[in-house]
């Protein structure tokens, strides 16, 4: 009983002795001992270095409940190295401390860094223990990450958070965009049945004028940051862009798209049909070695704009709608199909991974030859989108409306 007690009190004197050395978090770090950056953007000099450029927080102004005026909530650095690492660390030459990127909202690749490759990139930003992957990454589309970074934007004070909530929103209601992270890339670039997608990015306007205060204290700001479609990748290199009706028939495919419009002529008009909750169903065939892709695209659709006289309420017309809608969407898909076969030949898909996962064995023999097999690989494309409603009014206002 009193060895017992003995090594009880052992324990317990050693726990208070161990517990007294505790402060708090080791590696605590306080808000103002770090530059935190919100996005960053990473070029291909001239020498072959690395340009990369921090979008950094400045906290005052962030957090600032009264302004008597427009102070830049952001400052964008940038420092040259022979790699990424090296880069960010030649940044403390400028700023008091080290970059803190387990905030960031978003990886701008300019397009040369695209072209030549994106796998020393990924690696370092894969190998950051301090980078969470719940951020986007996009691709500069003529213009640089560094400029793109510098653009003040008005809506959102925070140049990071427009292009994050932008790629959201315009992901989600039109669909010409995707939301691409980094192990989803990864996965990608080391996947033998896909090649990766990203949306591009692109300044419109003057990339100069974008830098200043001037830019976002106008109601027609000289520089504004939009995406414009997406760029496919051959394994790690820029091969080439989507414009934006091949960008939604590539979602189309991927099953991401969630709402969009389709604009189609009737009777000298346009009607505006809004398409929602779309599914794509992909089987494969293999056959001989010669692979047959089968895609069915289901969804529901409203009417949501009539620009042309006609009544709703005739069934007739209302199925006309709903065959050209479907028409259009599979012309929208098959161009898609066509750039990444004839222009690309790059399976940006996933049609090879949809072999992998129906028959392995088939795909076991197909893997090796597939970026070959892939360009002529036939694809039937079938779309059946039910067009439900006419919206609140039957049938357009100006019906009643005579035309002089």
């Amino acid at each position: 009983m009193e060895y017992m007690l003995k090594k009880s009190l052992s324990i317990f004197l050693t726990s208070l002795l161990l517990i007294s050395t505790l402060t708090g978090c080791w590696n605590r770090r306080e808000v103002n001992d770090l530059g935190i950056a919100v996005a960053l953007g990473i070029d291909k000099q001239d020498d072959g270095n690395y340009l990369v450029s921090v979008q950094l927080l400045n906290p005052g102004e962030v957090s600032s409940a009264q302004s008597t005026g427009y102070d830049t909530p952001v400052t964008t650095y940038a420092a040259s190295g022979k790699i990424i690492f090296e880069a960010l660390r030649k940044l403390t030459q400028q700023l008091p401390n080290r970059v803190y990127l387990a905030h960031l909202r978003m990886i701008i690749i300019g397009e040369e860094v695209a072209r030549e490759g994106i796998y020393k990139p990924i690696d370092f930003l894969s190998r950051d223990p301090e980078m969470r992957t719940d951020f986007y990454v996009v691709v500069t589309k003529d213009n640089t990450a560094n400029e793109v970074l510098n653009v003040l934007t008005s809506h959102e004070k925070i140049p990071a958070n427009k292009l994050f909530d932008s790629l959201e929103s315009s992901s989600e209601t039109w669909a010409a965009t995707g939301k691409v992270q980094l192990n989803e890339l990864m996965d990608d670039i080391v996947s033998e049945g896909t090649q990766p997608i990203l949306t591009a990015v692109k300044i419109l306007g003057d990339p100069d004028e974008g830098k200043t205060t001037e830019n976002v204290l106008t109601t027609a700001p000289n520089a504004i940051l939009s995406y414009d479609g997406m760029a496919a990748f051959r394994k790690n290199k820029l091969i080439g862009w989507l414009n934006e009706d091949e960008s939604k028939g590539l979602n189309y495919i991927k099953g991401n798209v969630k709402n969009t419009i389709v604009v189609t002529e009737i009777e000298d008009g346009q009607v505006g049909v809004e398409v929602t909750n779309t599914q794509c169903e992909i089987t494969p065939h293999v056959k001989n070695g010669n692979p047959t892709i089968d895609v069915k695209i289901t969804g529901k659709a409203n009417v949501a704009d009539v620009n042309t006289r006609l009544d709703l309420m005739n069934e007739h017309i209302f199925n006309e709608i709903e065959e050209k809608t479907n028409a259009d969407i599979k012309d929208t898909i098959r161009q898609a199909v066509e750039k990444a076969q004839n222009d690309f030949e790059s399976d940006i898909f996933g049609f090879g991974e949809r072999i992998h996962k129906t028959d392995p064995q088939k795909w076991e023999k197909l893997k090796k030859e597939w970026a070959d097999v892939f360009p002529d690989a036939a694809v039937n494309i079938t779309v059946d989108i039910q067009v439900k409603r006419a919206g609140t009014i039957t049938d357009p206002f100006h019906q009643e409306i005579s035309e002089e």
